[in-house]
């Protein structure tokens, strides 16, 4: 990061500097029509072709990273913002030789760190949820796809403000499968969601299945990964045939595609 963002500095015109000055006019040229700068000539121009130098400033922004600070007792997935980023600034000052209004060699560069960026700082979780397999023989880190034909996404877990879940458009009456083996907790009509089914599994994690046009479990049921438990519809808010699909832990949602079997 302490690096400028050019490779050279105080170059004057020479081989070196003429087969890489060709770049920097045009990427000078490009940066005068985006950013501010400041134009000083070293003398005035008498005719449309004779040649003047002018010192070109620029001003870069340098993007800053994002550093994690681990917390194993929080499931992967989750998130918390300790503190924003801030971007820094580089300023290049650049000899530029212009022919009437063309920019045509740049004789010098050269780059200095005016504010250094400020790392972004998030928590994150790292701690994996596990799910047992249809046997109950065995844990697995991933979660079976609730879709034996895994559908197509149509919505991610962060495709718009307060969509807790994704979503999975398949043709009607598709069937609905358990993602791990759990105990039915709701089976009904839930709202919004329509015809909707949790299921409650171990460490206090749930999957939601919602939309569905048939339900084929009941509450206090238990269900084996990969059983079917309903099938795909248009219930509730929902705009055509797919599956709202929801992971949480006590309460709080995760994206399901960081456990899901893809």
């Amino acid at each position: 990061m302490g690096k400028p963002a050019v490779g050279y500095q105080g170059m004057t015109a020479g081989k070196k500097t003429q087969k890489k000055s060709k770049r920097w006019i045009a990427a000078i040229a490009s940066a005068m029509a985006a950013v501010i700068f400041i134009q000083t000539p070293v003398w005035s121009a008498k005719s449309l072709f004779e040649r003047v130098t002018k010192t070109v400033v620029v001003s870069r922004k340098i993007p800053f990273e994002t550093t994690c600070i681990d917390l194993p007792n929080q499931y992967k997935g989750y998130t918390e913002l300790v503190s924003e980023g801030v971007m820094g600034e580089k300023i290049i000052e650049a000899q530029v030789v212009y022919e009437g209004q063309q920019a045509v060699q740049v004789t010098s560069l050269k780059a200095t760190d005016a504010a250094q960026p400020i790392n972004r700082v998030v928590k994150r979780g790292t701690k994996v949820l596990r799910s047992r397999t249809a046997d109950g023989s065995v844990w697995k880190v991933s979660f079976r796809h609730p879709l034996k034909n895994r559908g197509w996404l149509s919505a991610d877990f962060y495709d718009y403000p307060g969509h807790n879940g994704i979503d999975y458009a398949a043709p009607y009456g598709t069937p609905v499968y358990a993602s791990a083996e759990g105990k039915v907790t709701l089976a009904r009509w839930y709202g919004e969601y329509g015809w909707c089914v949790i299921l409650q599994h171990a460490d206090g994690v749930e999957t939601l299945y919602a939309h569905n046009s048939r339900l084929l479990v009941r509450v206090g049921q238990t269900v084996k990964q990969g059983e079917k438990i309903a099938e795909v519809g248009s219930t509730g808010n929902s705009t055509g045939n797919h599956l709202h699909f929801e992971l949480r832990v006590n309460g709080k949602f995760y994206d399901p595609l960081i456990y899901i079997d893809q």
